[in-house]
């Protein structure tokens, strides 16, 4: 646990850095030139300045970062042949992909930067819609991956063609995945049974999170030189929900589904 959990701070720390130093690389080129369909608006409550652009929210979004680090050291020896052997680790690098994205986009604030956020997001909802089908069983790993590509393309493709669209487009992809991680069909678990406590804690996290998005965007509680903004929480709150599919993960695997099984 100590030795994991080192590899997981290392591995975690190394990404952080990569994604800073990339990023700053980026700074003013032309790749950046555009900037996010924020701007000159309102670009969540925290204020520009300097690089990274918005400290808070750009640093919290490192928790995914290491959290995934975590998922992806973690998969254990028995777990290994099961499919969810094999999901366990794509989680990992999806956080990772959320994580760094998030730095980008709020460290630049521009249109690329928000693209790769939003895709990020994308996959991890992707992810999660067919990694329940394939856990189950109901499709192979080769028609999952398929799938997964595929509408990860479509997808990709609608946000950068329509931006404004992608909070729907988001919440259209993440429900999916939940509904079905909470029947008997995908887990073997009734939805009551408290082997599937962690969705339903993951669920309750990101509502929570939302509502403090949704307040930290109000002149109440938005105030934009602090260094504790409410999106920079969203960001935390939303790496415990993702791990928290981990540990659902976890607790309803299918020891009697083999990896290459129908």
């Amino acid at each position: 646990m100590v030795r994991r959990t080192l590899w997981a701070l290392l591995l975690g720390a190394a990404v952080c850095a990569v994604a800073w130093y990339a990023t700053y690389a980026l700074a003013g080129t032309a790749l950046l030139a555009r900037a996010a369909t924020c701007v000159p608006g309102h670009c969540f409550c925290e204020h520009a300045a300097g690089f990274p652009d918005q400290l808070a929210n750009s640093v919290s979004s490192f928790a995914f970062v290491l959290l995934g680090a975590w998922v992806l050291l973690s998969r254990r020896s028995r777990e290994r042949d099961t499919r969810e052997g094999t999901l366990i680790p794509l989680l990992g690098f999806t956080m990772l992909f959320i994580g760094a994205s998030s730095f980008f986009y709020h460290a630049t604030l521009s249109f690329f930067g928000q693209f790769l956020d939003i895709f990020s997001m994308y996959t991890f909802g992707l992810l999660l819609f067919f990694g329940a089908l394939y856990r189950a069983g109901h499709l192979r790993g080769s028609h999952a991956l398929a799938g997964f590509v595929a509408a990860s393309i479509v997808f990709g493709l609608l946000q950068f063609a329509y931006p404004d669209a992608r909070r729907i487009l988001f919440t259209a992809l993440l429900l999916p995945g939940i509904i079905l991680e909470l029947t008997p069909w995908v887990t073997g678990h009734s939805p009551r049974s408290r082997r599937v406590w962690a969705i339903y804690a993951g669920l309750g996290v990101m509502v929570v999170a939302y509502g403090i998005w949704l307040l930290d965007q109000t002149p109440a509680f938005c105030d934009p030189g602090s260094l504790v903004q409410g999106h920079a929480i969203w960001h935390v709150l939303g790496a415990v929900a993702a791990f928290l599919v981990f540990i659902h993960y976890r607790r309803t695997p299918h020891l009697w589904l083999r990896v290459g099984s129908d």
